[in-house]
């Protein structure tokens, strides 16, 4: 038995859902770089039939590999045709290596393709130009037997929507996250203001006076040293209030 197979790209990334699962559309209904047109409702009947209607169940496999037990690296947990194309969501076996490592590459966005796995049951040839070989395959029934996470897909258009990451913050600690975080704008607005400069220039004390060199040493002391670890934790916390969810 031979498979053929298509694949869609995936897109963007999220945290909602738990750690493993992504989403995004494993087919979509334009044309692949094969000339094949995928048509809306044609994995109806194996969704209802080897998927329990839900599309729970579909492995998720690496590259279409299918040798050993550890080429599935994780499960659907829903298939459903919408206007676009099939959406899925999917949860990858974190406890395996390979799925673990398919995973930090997906939240990277150094993999972001999906492809599937599928014999076509029905086609049809539609001519669309003059010549009569001017035209494309249609696809109109399907038996799906796997999605792959890939690196290069035949259809460009199926993407990968979300990647949960499974780190979801709680309104308690989300509150307490930012009153940390105006309290570092107080710290920041301070050190702004000790650091700027009269705008007169013109110095018309006495240089031989130093009886103010003791309260400049403690005003000095007392202003807060700019750690570059903590600059950098700081940014962290004020990127991460900064991104839309």
């Amino acid at each position: 038995m031979r498979l053929d197979f298509k694949g869609f790209e995936l897109k963007s990334l999220d945290d909602s859902q738990g750690e493993g699962v992504f989403s995004g559309y494993a087919s979509t209904w334009d044309k692949d770089l094969y000339d094949d047109v995928i048509v809306k409702g044609a994995f109806a009947g194996t969704l209802e039939n080897d998927y329990g209607g839900t599309g729970a169940g579909i492995p998720i496999h690496w590259q279409h590999k299918d040798d050993k037990p550890t080429d599935i690296i994780g499960e659907t947990l829903s298939a459903v045709e919408d206007e676009h194309g099939l959406l899925v969501t999917a949860r990858l076996d974190l406890d395996l290596p390979e799925g673990k490592r398919a995973y930090d590459l997906l939240k990277r966005g150094l993999i972001h393709q999906m492809s599937i796995g599928y014999i076509a049951e029905e086609t049809a040839f539609v001519q669309d130009g003059k010549s009569a070989w001017d035209g494309y395959r249609e696809i109109r029934q399907l038996k799906l037997f796997e999605i792959s996470l890939v690196q290069v897909a035949a259809n460009q258009g199926a993407e990968v929507l979300e990647v949960k990451s499974g780190h979801a913050i709680s309104a308690s600690n989300e509150s307490k996250l930012r009153a940390a975080l105006d309290s570092l704008h107080e710290v920041l607005d301070g050190i702004d203001s000790a650091d700027k400069k009269p705008d007169d220039d013109t110095d018309d004390s006495d240089p031989t006076d130093t009886s103010t060199d003791d309260s400049d040493d403690s005003k000095r002391k007392d202003q807060k040293s700019f750690d570059p670890q903590w600059a950098e934790e700081y940014k962290t916390i004020s990127d991460f209030f900064s991104l839309e969810h």
